[in-house]
């Protein structure tokens, strides 16, 4: 019975509670709200009654809310759930408007949730005034403020605004021109109340011409630019080298040219020259030029390279040179005065330190004659110098020490044959030493002090080894290689049997050391019997060869800073090309003339004269008039042609190239006028091509052949400007 009582009073407990829920706010208790099973939750109701079961909420609790769960039967029991489990679907009804919205204010709408009763609130934005037209209250100018109004739609609310007409300007006026340097002004009046408006105008461009603002010199860089002919303003400054100048890291034929020159004097190791001007040319050209006295800087300016290749005059005889004493010639530079004096020896001098076969046949002559030169290892040491001195003192001779002459070899030579140690057997084909000598004379080598440097080329035909020693040379009409004045050079090396292998080498000889004839033969020894082999004779007239006379280019007088109007021969490189604001400019154009010659002086060439041709003076063996035109040593192959040239008086040149030659006159650089063409013919397999001013600059920029030098290329100057650049095919 109690158990009864107690369920009914449950079960009239869990009604009141119902009642309430049920009859609660529509908003919060309409529908049901899905339940979330969570198995770690210690909640016993969903575990036993509510699994997947819809719920009614009654109570919140904060973190747990009191439900009402459906039974299965349909009754409702009550049970307590974390409200974490929970979650609604929103079922939002429209919206309805609490306030509206004004001009001037906002409004407000609203609407809940069918299911949870979570309401929801929104501003309704405000209206804003819907204004009629404009309406003018007072009329205005551009002087005086005028006052219209207009009023809202709906709420009635005016708005009035002042408001001034523009002005009504007259056309503008220049107060002050703009240079390039400030900017200029321009003014304009209204016409009705007379308000002055004032505005900049901008800077204009600088006017700019590119030219040379800093000359190079014969030894240091030049400055080039774009300058303003207006005030002067700078841009685009480049330095540039004058022609010819070579720095560090350059390379080709000119620095090879360059360091053999050095190499000549002393000043680099032959090794050193290879075409590249490193650190070790870069070194050498200091010290030359700390010798000589200029700026010490490693540049091969043109004043560097004029002093270690000066313009020199033909050679002068001081003192001839005979075969025991050496002569003495001088020479004068025509730039600069400098005065070179040289000693001339008939032959090459040993100097102490000197290694080779030609040493160690001194040392064994020098022994068989009884003198102690030490060891025959092919070394000048002191003991050489030791052995000749006493040599000479022996024989009423004086020798330099640490430098053995072709006089003191001649001596020794002498002796050597004088006291009968070896006879000379002739070579030939049934000799086991069979030697065969080639020498020609390089007659382009001849000086004015009548020294001839001869080549020789020997050849062993036999089937013995030996030792080339000598090259003997006398004077006379019948070979005789016994008598005193026999001479000799020196030169021993090794010539192999049964393999023909040839021996090269030169020497130079005077045409004052004797009369008649001269009598070359070559000499070999056999180490083994100390026979001495003779090769076959060659034999040269010996024909004495002055130079009558010096015929060059006529001399011609032109102002290439100013130049006057006419066509030019020119060089000069794609990049010195500039286009600037103000125009096209040719920078670091070289101008030329081509060479001409008195036509009296061509005619009347005979062997012995001298021509200078492009800068190098060639000696006239032959001259032979064909057709009009002077041929010098054969013509083009082996000399030069002279044809007349247009007035019949004068005749140009051509050398062993084949082409004309000219002389560079200057450097300048040059404008390009607007009416300008370029004329380019290069091309042989198409039409020769026209561009004009607009396209010129391209045109040359982007040719395919890329040479403009003073064979293909000409330039038409006219008041001071470039008005045509044509350039012809060179084959």
């Amino acid at each position: 019975m109690k158990r009864i009582v107690i369920l009914l009073m449950a079960l009239i407990l869990m009604a009141a509670l119902a009642l309430p829920a049920l009859a609660a706010d529509v908003r919060r208790t309409t529908k049901s709200v899905k339940v979330y099973e969570d198995t770690s939750s210690s909640s016993e109701v969903l575990e036993k009654i509510s699994k997947g079961k819809k719920v009614l909420i009654e109570e919140d609790y904060g973190s747990w809310v009191g439900i009402l769960v459906e039974s299965p039967e349909g009754g409702q029991m009550l049970g307590y759930i974390q409200s974490k489990y929970l979650e609604c679907n929103h079922n939002w009804t429209d919206w309805v408007t609490e306030k509206k919205a004004t001009c001037t204010k906002a409004g407000l709408r609203s609407r809940y949730c069918t299911i949870c009763g979570k309401e929801q609130t929104k501003e309704i934005e405000k209206l804003g005034h819907d204004y009629g037209k404009w309406t003018v209250v007072r009329t205005a100018t551009c002087a005086k403020d005028g006052l219209r109004e207009r009023t809202c739609k709906r709420c009635g609310y005016e708005e009035e605004k002042t408001y001034r007409e523009d002005h009504t300007y007259a056309a503008w006026v220049v107060t002050k021109q703009p240079t390039c340097t400030a900017v200029g002004t321009r003014q304009r009046t209204c016409q009705v109340c007379g308000h002055v408006d004032v505005q900049d105008i901008d800077m204009v461009p600088h006017d700019l011409e590119y030219k040379i603002i800093v000359e190079a010199t014969d030894h240091s860089s030049g400055t080039r630019a774009a300058v303003c002919k207006v005030c002067g303003y700078t841009e685009n400054a480049t330095s540039y080298d004058p022609e010819g100048t070579m720095r560090r890291y350059d390379r080709g034929e000119n620095v090879y040219q360059l360091q053999q020159l050095l190499v000549d004097q002393g000043y680099l190791n032959a090794g050193g020259a290879d075409g590249i001007f490193g650190g070790g040319t870069e070194k050498a050209l200091i010290k030359f030029q700390t010798d000589q006295g200029l700026t010490a800087d490693g540049i091969a300016w043109p004043q560097t390279q004029r002093r270690l290749s000066h313009d020199f005059g033909s050679w002068e005889t001081v003192r001839e040179m005979t075969r025991t004493e050496p002569g003495q010639r001088r020479r004068v530079c025509k730039d600069c005065g400098y005065e070179q004096v040289e000693t001339v020896e008939a032959g090459d001098v040993i100097e102490r330190g000197a290694r080779g076969e030609n040493v160690r046949a001194l040392q064994q002559i020098l022994k068989q004659l009884g003198y102690n030169a030490g060891g025959f290892d092919g070394i000048y040491g002191k003991r050489l110098d030791s052995a000749f001195t006493d040599f000479g003192a022996d024989h009423g001779l004086t020798f330099e020490q640490g430098t053995i002459r072709p006089a003191d070899l001649d001596a020794l030579m002498n002796a050597w044959f004088a006291t009968g140690i070896g006879t000379l057997s002739e070579g030939g084909a049934e000799s086991p030493v069979n030697m065969a000598l080639t020498i020609t004379p390089a007659s382009d080598e001849t000086t004015d002090s009548d020294v001839t440097t001869y080549t020789w080329s020997l050849t062993n035909l036999g089937d013995k080894k030996c030792m080339f020693n000598a090259i003997l040379l006398t004077y006379g009409d019948s070979p005789d290689f016994t008598h005193d004045n026999m001479v000799m050079v020196i030169d021993g090396q090794e010539l192999k049997a049964n393999v023909g292998n040839s021996l090269t080498g030169s020497f130079k000889v005077a045409s004052g050391w004797g009369t008649g004839s001269l009598n070359f033969a070559a000499m070999a020894v056999d180490e083994t019997t100390g026979t001495k082999w003779l090769s076959n004779t060659v034999t040269f007239e010996a024909e004495v060869k002055s130079a009558e006379k010096t015929v060059e280019p006529l001399p011609v007088e032109i102002n290439v800073a100013a130049l006057q109007n006419g066509e030019y021969p020119v060089a000069f490189d794609r990049g010195d090309i500039a286009r600037v604001t103000s125009g096209i400019y040719m920078n670091a154009v070289h101008i030329f003339t081509m060479d001409t010659y008195d036509g009296s002086a061509i005619e009347s060439l005979a062997p012995g004269d001298t021509v200078v041709v492009d800068g190098e003076s060639i000696t006239v063996n032959t001259v032979e008039n064909r057709d009009g035109d002077v041929l010098v040593n054969g013509g083009l192959d082996e000399g030069c042609a002279f044809t007349i040239a247009e007035g019949g008086d004068t005749y140009r040149v051509f050398g062993d190239d084949d082409r004309a030659t000219f002389t560079e006159r200057g450097m300048t650089t040059l404008p390009v006028d607007t009416t300008a063409k370029f004329v380019d013919s290069s091309d042989i397999t198409k039409a020769p091509v026209t561009t004009e001013y607009d396209g010129l600059y391209d045109a040359i920029m982007n040719s395919e052949i890329d040479s403009f030098d003073q064979f293909n290329t000409t330039l038409t100057v006219k008041d001071g400007k470039v008005v045509e650049i044509h350039r012809i095919f060179i084959p």
